[in-house]
């Protein structure tokens, strides 16, 4: 079994079989856990007021453009669009 990992280790990706790749799957799920923990690691956390008041930016601004967008692009296109169909409607009766 070390000689097999050994052996594959030293060709490259495409070049190894099914059983090579199966064997180092979990070397290679333990290798990635271990560097996503060290990078965690170096993350810059924000403060509670910071996600406290970036949620606060983020919900006026979701509200402002929903209000915006459904009331001078949404309403004024509908009913551009209610009044097309009504003529068409009359066109062809």
């Amino acid at each position: 079994m070390r000689a097999v990992k050994e052996v594959a280790a030293g060709l490259p990706e495409g070049s190894r079989g099914p059983a090579q790749k199966a064997l180092g799957y979990p070397a290679r799920v333990r290798q990635f856990l271990h560097d996503v923990r060290l990078e965690l690691r170096n993350v810059t956390w924000p403060s509670w007021n910071d996600v406290k008041s970036t949620t606060v930016v983020v919900l006026i601004a979701t509200f402002f453009f929903g209000f915006y967008l459904g009331m001078f692009l949404d309403y004024p296109l509908g009913w551009v669009m209610r009044s097309l169909l009504l003529w068409g409607r009359t066109l062809v009766q």
